[in-house]
């Protein structure tokens, strides 16, 4: 009779659809879109517009970084290696990281563009000294990004990620990792949309 009970009962587990072994747990929903891994690609930051269409996805594969950005309006897909970030056969920019920021160079090595940190601070300047941009965290959590002495946006913290919204409150990305300098680049439309993408990744891999 135990054997003929505890056969029924196997039988009954192998019918049973996965995921429905066990109360817990059996069906889950996020709110926002956050780095997750894709067919083996850890993904580290992913961002999309207000609707939630694609806007700009960083993975990592080994030492190989791959942006897919469409701030530029058509998708566009880069790959960095070593400090060289290419789009096809053109190189868009070369990385040089220190502990004061990071600057973005062309071949001949001149600076393009510079996330230069400080006391709280992000400044993004064009080449070495115009800086254009301002970033400071608030009290609040926010990231507040000026141009001068005119506010642009805000990079602002939600309870599952981060939303950018514009001076006026018009939201123009979401992304389910906590609000970053890199997030607040995004607002920094002087940077031409393939640098903007790059910079980017590239302060977003500080943290």
């Amino acid at each position: 009779m135990n054997r003929s009970v505890t056969r029924l009962a196997l039988a009954a587990a192998m019918l049973l659809p996965a995921g429905c072994s066990g109360g817990r747990g059996a069906s889950r929903t996020t709110a926002a879109p956050s780095p997750t891994a894709v067919s083996g690609t850890p993904i580290y930051l992913r961002v999309t517009t207000a609707s939630g269409g694609p806007l700009l996805v960083v993975a990592v594969v080994g030492a190989t970084t791959r942006i897919t950005s469409r701030l530029g309006g058509a998708p566009v897909v880069i790959t960095g290696t070593g400090g060289r970030y290419t789009e096809g056969r053109r190189v868009i920019a070369l990385i040089t990281s220190s502990p004061d920021g990071v600057k973005l160079k062309n071949t001949a090595g001149r600076t393009l563009w510079r996330a230069r940190l400080s006391a709280g601070r992000v400044r993004i300047r064009r080449g070495e000294a115009d800086t254009r941009y301002e970033f400071r965290r608030e009290a609040d959590g926010r990231i507040k990004v000026k141009r001068g002495k005119t506010e642009v946006g805000a990079v602002r913290p939600l309870e599952q990620g981060a939303r950018v919204e514009t001076r006026g409150g018009v939201t123009v990305a979401r992304s389910g990792t906590v609000p970053s300098d890199g997030l607040a680049v995004l607002l920094c439309r002087e940077v031409p949309p393939d640098l903007r993408a790059v910079l980017v990744a590239a302060l977003v891999a500080r943290r």
